[in-house]
């Protein structure tokens, strides 16, 4: 067995052993442990959540005094009591409105797990990829309070350092993190935004 085929079996085998619904949850895991984005009482909402990993780390870390949401076009088998579900497309024009009405108030931490349906054109799946996270960094207009933080799935590729660029005018602190827990030859990397001003962050 290669090094990399037994890392993936390793965390697999892992969220099996612990409970967690999907080895992506390590992934999240390690951002916290690294950044500290999620903390007691926190308003958490994920993008692409299914089928629950990062939701299950998320409602754990910020305990019963927080809430988390997790948005999702496939559906969610339900969680804790601190975890409402939400089976929706993050396309959709009225997501900000309906998102707002389930929080006490805005979000302190927006994470995102997204990806496109893979085509296996790495062009199309990239652009697709960014225009998910593009429509994110949107949301997090209305929905991010001050200061807030985001954590967001990216694919490498061509428009990677544009979308960072932009990402950089709406938070203080910008970083790429690429866990353990994501295999090597994937091309997935994680961007960790810290210290949310708002304000504009499109195209010059």
């Amino acid at each position: 067995m290669r090094i990399e085929e037994a890392r993936r079996d390793h965390y697999r085998r892992l969220a099996k052993k612990e409970g967690y619904r999907s080895r992506a949850a390590y992934k999240l895991i390690e951002i916290d442990e690294k950044f500290g984005v999620l903390k007691k009482g926190y308003v958490v909402i994920d993008f692409g959540a299914a089928p629950g990993g990062w939701l299950q780390v998320a409602s754990k870390r910020v305990g019963p005094s927080g809430l988390v949401i997790g948005v999702d076009l496939k559906e969610i088998k339900p969680l804790s009591e601190n975890v409402k579900l939400l089976k929706g497309d993050v396309m959709d024009e009225g997501i900000s409105s309906l998102l707002l009405s389930m929080m006490p108030r805005k979000a302190d931490l927006i994470l995102s797990d997204l990806s496109p349906k893979i085509s296996g054109i790495w062009s199309v799946d990239h652009l697709r990829q960014i225009e998910l996270c593009e429509r994110v960094l949107e949301l997090s207009q209305t929905l991010l309070r001050k200061n807030g933080s985001m954590v967001m799935k990216l694919f490498e590729g061509e428009q990677v350092r544009d979308f960072v660029g932009r990402v950089r005018r709406a938070f203080r602190t910008v970083r790429l993190f690429k866990p353990k827990a994501s295999r090597k030859e994937s091309s997935e990397i994680y961007l960790v935004s810290l210290g949310f001003v708002g304000g504009a962050y499109g195209p010059d």
